[in-house]
Formats: structure tokens, C-alpha cells, sequence
């Protein structure tokens, strides 16, 4: 009796395998049988990685868009490739290997117009007996020569585009090298254990969900399951990204800085003038850290080959400010999932910019010239490292202002549907434009051009700008605002392009399956009496509000004396909405984005 429960149990676990297998391939174009990747380093410093994945395919689009080929980015100088298998296994059991034909090498995209990568090579694998219903097993090895990579790291997003049932990771180091790693978003438990000199650090994830793809996601996929690794601390990782001599600067090239800037005045118009020189005049070189080997070229290098990666552009930015004699220096901003001091990698991990004070002022920068903010307040919540690992935190105003934007105004319709009138403006925090009018006090106008023409402000006058807040009081002036059909007129009420509707929001849809994000929390708010002309008369007063654990709306319309008055606000607290907390989101914005809600809707009386 005993071994009939036994059995049944078994026969019942299979049965429900099978059912969720079957579930997993019913609603999908594929699934992956099996995923697992290997890494060893090894007593000399060279590194080996195998991969293998077992994958079948269940509609057409899995092998005529999706996965009829496999990609694998090497440098042949540094690396040896080894195909062990490419095979598909089709519905009636044949097994179809790959021909010779069927593996080709071409120039990855990265290093297009990039010479020092151009003998980069990625290899196209090309499966062949493609079916529904096939299954194509994959495997091959990549060896790193010792030195190639001053250390072993991975940044392993755990999910693919399609879901996986069984992944495993395994990762060998010699005994007497230390491992660290971090999950994130993610728990599992990793397995130790010690064998022919060897320590062997394994995961096991078993059905894992396909990635999400939806509209303003976070560009660092920080909520997507992953598996960081690494053999040296961060501190260690940030020190091998240059060394003193990459840094130094030729009297040529300080020579061409000096008559680059010679006759600029200010300091921060000095920044710009470099900024535009090693953001806009060189090359960008889009190559991801990894294939660097996580350090930059020799910066005269860079200069002569007029070109650079992300990371050495801001490097040569920061010894042309240094030069010319300015403090600053370079950091490093990490989302807060990923930042955990003895796990140093840099793949995937962060940005690097440069703090500076230019004319008394405390700022963040990248190499970006059109950059019209203090970066700062974007940056508030990362965690942020200095090149030694240290710790580096932000003046205390970047935490403990509030951003917004708000507008206020008296405002007149005439008969033929021309605005005039003057707006207070005001800007604090994230979205100030600073750095601009620093740079030109006529830049101040861009924010009233953030809600009306340039053409309609027909004058401005700056009340207060710095590094906190700018208000600007402009005069407007604008043709024929409204929309005529019969007897009714409709004109749309002015928002900032500095609010909500700058993050470019498509149709919200019901639900959410990743966390939403914002670039930052939003906080504006309007107040506007606008005249209009005898005669007419306000058709939809609005009154309506809504406050929740993600923010608050109002809106508020009301009509008397020929006069306007309207009261708007928007706050959304946080700039990473969770699937859980989205409702609530959508609740706000529903309300907010409502046509009748954001139109003034006139009619012109009759007389008999």
C-alpha cells in the first residue's frame, strides 16, 4: 500500500509538470526547456563560460522573427570561440545540425565607425529544420585569455523574452578567491561547494516568466530579476578603470583648450564651451563597458582617434575642466537595488558623471552640452561613489527642496478669439533650467515657451533665478486660440511641458504588469482668470478632486463677472509607480487628462 502511494504521488507531480509545461507553451511563441551558463575563472586569470540552452519552438514567429538565429559578440584577439552543438531536434525525431554554412562572423553594431573595436567580431549562428514543435540545443564555449579582464563580474538578467523552465548558473573560482555576488528582485539560495581546488557557486531557478515589455519602463531595468557577481569589491572595480598615465593631457592638447576658450568669461560658459567640444565635436564610440575590458583608452588617445566611449568622454571632460582649473571630479550613480560595496561590477550597473562648482555654484554634469539642468536633483535617490568607492553625497538643498512647477494668470478673450495677458511662472528643483540662462540670461524665456510659442511671449522679465528656483513673469499675446463649431468655442487651458505632459504618456491601459516610470515625482499646479468677452457664456464649471496613496488631482472651473477662473494640480509622489500601487496612478491621471477637463468650452449667446 505504501508503494501504491508512492507511485500515485508521482504519477500526480508529472501530471501537473505536464499541465504547466502545457500552460507555459500554450500562451507563448516559445519556451526555453533549459538555460544554463557556467563560468570559471581560473589560477591564471583567464576566464571560461559555456552556454547551453535547450529551446523549442511553438509558432511560426519563434523561427522567422524571433529565434531563427543565435548571436555571440567576441574579440578573436582576446577570445577563442568552440560550437560544441547546434542541433534541432524536429517533431518526428530527426536531427538536423547546422550545416558548415550556417555559422558567419560579421561586424557588431557596436563598433560600427569605432576602428579601435573594428576587430570585434559576432558570430551568427543559424538554426536550421525549424518547425513547430522542433527543439534546438545549443552549446558553445568562450575563452578569455589571462589579462584580457582585470577581474571576473556579471550582471545576469535572469529573465529572457520568453519563459524559461529551468535556468541554472554556475560560477568556479579558485579556493583561495573570494566570490561576491547580489539578487535582486529575486531569492534563491545559492549552493557551495568545493572541488579539485576549486570553489563552485550554483543557482537554481526554475520557471521563470518571459520579460515584459510596456511603456515607460526604467531605462536601467532595475525591476527585472537579476544575478550579480563578481570577484573584487567595487572599490577595487572602480580602480581599475584607468590608471595616472591614461590621464595625462599633451601640451598640444592643452594648447588647443586655451584658444578654444580664450575671450569666455564666465565659468560656466567655459563648462559649456567643453562640453560641446567632447560631447557634440567627438565621436561617440557605443560600446558597452564589458567589451573595453571595463577601462578606458589613454586619454590622448582618445582626443587623436576623435573618438570616445561614454565612459572616456567623461574622463577627458573632467582633465579639460581640471586643467583649466576648476574642482571637480568624476562619480558614479547606481540605482540602490543594484549598489552593494563588495560586489564590484560595472556592467550594466550605473552612469558616471562629474561634479563640479563652477562660479560658486555646486553642479552635476555630463558630457552633454545641451544639458539645461543641475543633474543633482535627478540623482538624489542613486547611490553615489566617488572613483576611490567612497560615498558621496549631494548638497543638503538637493534633498530637501521640493520640485514643482507653477503658473498663475490673468488672462483675456477678445471677440475674435485672441489671448492676451501676462503669466507668473515659477520652477524649482528638478526641471529649473539653471544651467542655461547661466550660460544666457535670454534663455530664461524657455520657460513660459514651455506652455505657450515662442512666438506669443511677446516679452519677459526675470524675478528670481539660481540654482533652486527661477520665476519669470512673461506678457502673451496669441492669435485666434479657440475652435469654432456653431455656436460653440473650445479653448484648450495651457499646461507646462515641464508637468506630466512632458513625460509623453500613451493610453493608460487597465493594468500593469511592471512598475511605471516617471523621470521624476510631478508637482504642478495652475491658476488662471480669464476674461472673456460679452456675450458668451461658460458652459461646463468643473469641480472635482481625488487624493491617494500615490497623490492628489484637482480641477476646478468656475464662471462669473465674464470671468474664468480655473484651478489645477496635479502631485504624483514618487517617480516608480508599482503594478500594485498603478491603479491608483491611473486613477489621477484619468481625471487629469480628461478632454472636458482641460478645455474651456464657450457659447455665443443669441440675440433675437
Amino acid at each position: 500500500m505504501k508503494y501504491i502511494n508512492i507511485i500515485s504521488l508521482i504519477i500526480i507531480t508529472l501530471i501537473v509538470s505536464s499541465c504547466s509545461n502545457n500552460e507555459l507553451e500554450k500562451d507563448n511563441d516559445a519556451v526555453y526547456k533549459s538555460i544554463k551558463k557556467i563560468y570559471t575563472l581560473n589560477n591564471d586569470g583567464s576566464i571560461d563560460y559555456q552556454y547551453q540552452h535547450e529551446l523549442k519552438y511553438i509558432t511560426h514567429l519563434s523561427f522567422n522573427r524571433l529565434f531563427g538565429e543565435s548571436f555571440i559578440v567576441y574579440n578573436p584577439e582576446q577570445q577563442e570561440l568552440k560550437i560544441n552543438k547546434a542541433e534541432t531536434k524536429m517533431v518526428d525525431g530527426k536531427i538536423v545540425p547546422s550545416p558548415e554554412n550556417a555559422f558567419n562572423e560579421v561586424l557588431p553594431h557596436f563598433a560600427d565607425g569605432a576602428p579601435a573595436y573594428n576587430h570585434f567580431r559576432e558570430m551568427v549562428v543559424t538554426h536550421t529544420g525549424l518547425e513547430t514543435g522542433c527543439t534546438v540545443n545549443f552549446d558553445y564555449e568562450l575563452k578569455s585569455k589571462s589579462g584580457y579582464m582585470p577581474y571576473f563580474s556579471e550582471n545576469i538578467i535572469l529573465q529572457e523574452i520568453v519563459p524559461v523552465e529551468n535556468l541554472e548558473i554556475i560560477v568556479n573560482v579558485p579556493e583561495n578567491a573570494e566570490l561576491n555576488f547580489k539578487l535582486v528582485n529575486i531569492e534563491t539560495e545559492a549552493v557551495v561547494t568545493k572541488k579539485e581546488g576549486f570553489t563552485q557557486y550554483k543557482w537554481k531557478f526554475k520557471n521563470l516568466g518571459s520579460e515584459k515589455f510596456e511603456a515607460n519602463q526604467a531605462h536601467d531595468q532595475s525591476f527585472l530579476p537579476r544575478l550579480i557577481v563578481s570577484s573584487v569589491s567595487l572599490n577595487d572595480a572602480l580602480s581599475n578603470v584607468y590608471s595616472a598615465d591614461d590621464l595625462t593631457l599633451t601640451d598640444d592638447i592643452k594648447n588647443q583648450l586655451r584658444e578654444r576658450i580664450f575671450g569666455i568669461k564666465k565659468g560656466i560658459n567655459i563648462i559649456g564651451e567643453l562640453q560641446r567640444l567632447v560631447g557634440k565635436e567627438l565621436n561617440n564610440m557605443d560600446i558597452p563597458l564589458e567589451y573595453s575590458s571595463y577601462s578606458i583608452r589613454p586619454l590622448n588617445e582618445v582626443w587623436s582617434s576623435n573618438s570616445g566611449t561614454n565612459v572616456e568622454k567623461i574622463f577627458l571632460l573632467n582633465e579639460f575642466i581640471k586643467y583649466l582649473g576648476f574642482e571637480s571630479k568624476i562619480i558614479m550613480a547606481i540605482p540602490p537595488s543594484f549598489y552593494d560595496k563588495n560586489v564590484g561590477c560595472l556592467k550594466d550597473l550605473g552612469h558616471f558623471y562629474i561634479q563640479l562648482n563652477v562660479d560658486g555654484e555646486d553642479l552635476i554634469i555630463s558630457t552633454n552640452p545641451d544639458q539645461s539642468n543641475n543633474l543633482a536633483f535627478e540623482l538624489k535617490k542613486a547611490g553615489i561613489l566617488d572613483l576611490e568607492g567612497n560615498s558621496v553625497n549631494l548638497p543638503d538643498f538637493v534633498y530637501d527642496l521640493e520640485s514643482y512647477i507653477s503658473t498663475s494668470g490673468n488672462l483675456q478673450i477678445d471677440e475674435s478669439g485672441n489671448l492676451t495677458g501676462k503669466v507668473t511662472l515659477k520652477v524649482q528643483g528638478v526641471k529649473n533650467p539653471y544651467l542655461n540662462y547661466l550660460k544666457d540670461m535670454e534663455n530664461a524665456k524657455e520657460i513660459a515657451s514651455s506652455m505657450f510659442s515662442a512666438k506669443a511671449i511677446t516679452d519677459f522679465k526675470v524675478i528670481q533665478f539660481d540654482n533652486l528656483k527661477s520665476e519669470l513673469e512673461a506678457q502673451i499675446e496669441k492669435k485666434e486660440i479657440w475652435k469654432n463649431q456653431g455656436d460653440y468655442y473650445f479653448v484648450t487651458v495651457p499646461s507646462s511641458d515641464y508637468g506630466i505632459k512632458g513625460e509623453h504618456i500613451r493610453t493608460l491601459l487597465n493594468e500593469r504588469q511592471t512598475p511605471f516610470k516617471l523621470s521624476s515625482p510631478i508637482n504642478e499646479s495652475y491658476g488662471f482668470d480669464i476674461s472673456v468677452p460679452e456675450g458668451f457664456s461658460f458652459i461646463t464649471p468643473i469641480k472635482e478632486e481625488l487624493s491617494n496613496e500615490i497623490g492628489s488631482v484637482i480641477i476646478e472651473t468656475s464662471f462669473a463677472d465674464h470671468s474664468i477662473h480655473i484651478v489645477k494640480s496635479l502631485k504624483i509622489n514618487k517617480e516608480e509607480i508599482s503594478s500594485a500601487e498603478y491603479s491608483s496612478f491611473k486613477k489621477l491621471l484619468d481625471i487629469w487628462n480628461k478632454k472636458t477637463y482641460n478645455e474651456i468650452i464657450l457659447k455665443k449667446n443669441v440675440v433675437e
